[in-house]
């Protein structure tokens, strides 16, 4: 999902002016960043259903509409947190990495799960061609939300210079209805109204070499699925110069929040030479406030708690979770959650803002548009 779908979920905006407010938007969420270095990682992250940006939609929600962030105090990660990173670099360096021979294709397959919030006031009900819930909701005014699931598939040739295939025809399904439940049908007349919102029947896509480019309305650059690709050959290998490299092309000095969302939904792709994704790894265990949240078998989770903003419609707090297969050294899943204050109004405190899980395998065969 690159920064185009990442503002389109949080406006969900149906209507026949979506285009120009939301190119709008995206250049206001790239203004509230800090400034541009002349050479930088271009932002798009083209899909996150499956390759999320940082923190997919609540990391731009953090700064569309929350506003400035402070960072927890600790400086840095938690010697637990370390280890298991250290774990898992040690497992990357081994060659865990699937092989991927040729003519066969890396299925890098993600399902996520996503919370919309629904305002009845601004619905109206007897319309069968606009929904306007979802488009002006806010925690503040919201009686009602939808927690759908969606799945992106993402087929990496074992030559990256051939053809990828981005599969998104799965239709998300409706997992709960939080609040008021005239939410689901006004969702599902959002759906059938606007499909692309949901998931595009006929979405079947080819990308050369795996690129995809912006709107040309906004700009002109490239994207790449794996959007460090152009600089792996100049991003350093040791973890303190390869910090210092993120922090000046990703524009921000001291925000672990923002590092670490951005970081773990690049090596969730797994698409990284594993020298730089060893490094990466380190790079984590750098960032202040990363800790040991839980253990399930094989996989790690580790987490970073961030303070918001005063006024924040989310709450006190941001928490990003990350899960590490400490078999592999693979990032298999991620979330995050805003446990406090407005945010648990209509939607339980429990449930995840956003949740992805990922799967990797090796298939002969990839589904052609």
């Amino acid at each position: 999902m690159d920064v185009l779908e990442l503002v389109r979920e949080i406006e969900n905006t149906p209507d026949d002016t979506a285009a120009t407010r939301i190119a709008a938007s995206r250049r206001t969420l790239v203004a509230a960043m800090a400034e541009r270095p002349p050479r930088r990682v271009r932002r798009g992250w083209v899909w996150g259903g499956a390759l999320g940006t940082a923190s997919a939609a609540a990391a731009v929600a953090t700064i569309v509409i929350v506003g400035t962030v402070a960072p927890v105090v600790p400086e840095t990660a938690s010697a637990a947190a370390v280890a298991v990173l250290n774990d898992a670099a040690g497992k990357v360096l081994a060659g865990t990495d699937p092989v991927v021979g040729p003519g066969q294709y890396l299925k890098v397959s993600e399902t996520y799960e996503l919370v919309s919030l629904w305002d009845a006031d601004a619905d109206p009900a007897t319309s069968d061609e606009y929904v306007a819930g979802f488009n002006t909701s806010t925690f503040e005014n919201s009686e009602g939300a939808v927690r759908a699931r969606g799945v992106r598939d993402l087929y990496v040739p074992s030559d990256r210079s051939g053809d990828w295939i981005l599969d998104d025809r799965f239709v998300n399904e409706v997992l709960d209805v939080y609040g008021d439940q005239a939410a689901l049908p006004a969702y599902q007349r959002l759906v059938e109204s606007y499909p692309e919102r949901d998931a595009d029947p006929g979405g079947l896509e080819r990308l050369p070499a795996g690129l995809q480019s912006w709107d040309p309305e906004t700009t002109s650059d490239d994207q790449f699925f794996d959007p460090f690709r152009e600089f792996y050959d100049e991003m350093p290998r040791d973890p303190d110069r390869l910090l210092s490299w993120y922090r000046q092309h990703l524009s921000t000095s001291d925000d672990s929040g923002y590092l670490f969302s951005y970081i773990t939904r690049a090596l969730g792709t797994d698409l990284m030479p594993a020298d730089l994704r060893v490094a990466t790894l380190h790079v984590l265990g750098l960032l202040g406030g990363v800790d040991v949240a839980g253990q399930t078998g094989t996989v790690t989770t580790l987490e970073l708690r961030t303070r918001l903003g005063e006024g924040s419609d989310l709450g006190e707090e941001h928490v990003q979770q990350v899960d590490i297969d400490t078999d592999s050294g693979r990032i298999v899943g991620y979330r995050d959650s805003y446990p406090t204050g407005r945010s648990t109004r209509v939607v339980p405190a429990d449930i995840p803002w956003t949740t992805w899980a990922i799967e990797v395998s090796v298939v002969d065969e990839a589904p052609q548009p």
